[in-house]
């Protein structure tokens, strides 16, 4: 699971997304990255945007994406789609090759909404007689 915060630009993830290019015999070269709220529905809120690519290798992609927008906290859906366009924000377009990664990830805003409470537990005592 992703955590991320709300409402902030430049958040940095790091997913495996390299490797769902063997599956496709299309090659790509942006990532469209679409995050959404589904409030116990199927459609909801969401955000969509092409992932800035910071640095790639076989095992990891690091990326830098955005929150801007998405002001409640709450546990999103996010899914990760191979394209050939730099500014294509649409899953269904023609420049979209295919799904990369999918999965869930938690918006915060960073504050606490409950105490912690400092629990004190003495050490057991052992008595060999």
């Amino acid at each position: 699971m992703l955590y991320l915060q709300t409402n902030t630009a430049n958040q940095t993830i790091r997913l495996t997304l390299d490797e769902a290019r063997q599956y496709y015999s299309t090659t790509f070269t942006n990532y469209l990255f679409v995050i959404t709220h589904e409030e116990n529905s199927s459609v909801g809120s969401d955000l969509r945007q092409v992932a800035v690519v910071v640095s790639e290798t076989q095992r990891i992609t690091t990326l830098n994406i955005t929150t801007v927008g998405l002001s409640l906290n709450g546990r999103y859906r996010y899914e990760v789609y191979g394209q050939n366009s730099a500014s294509n924000t649409d899953p269904n377009n023609v420049a979209v090759v295919g799904l990369c990664e999918e999965g869930l990830l938690e918006l915060s805003d960073g504050v606490s909404y409950f105490d912690v409470p400092n629990v004190s537990i003495q050490d057991d005592i052992i008595y060999n007689g």
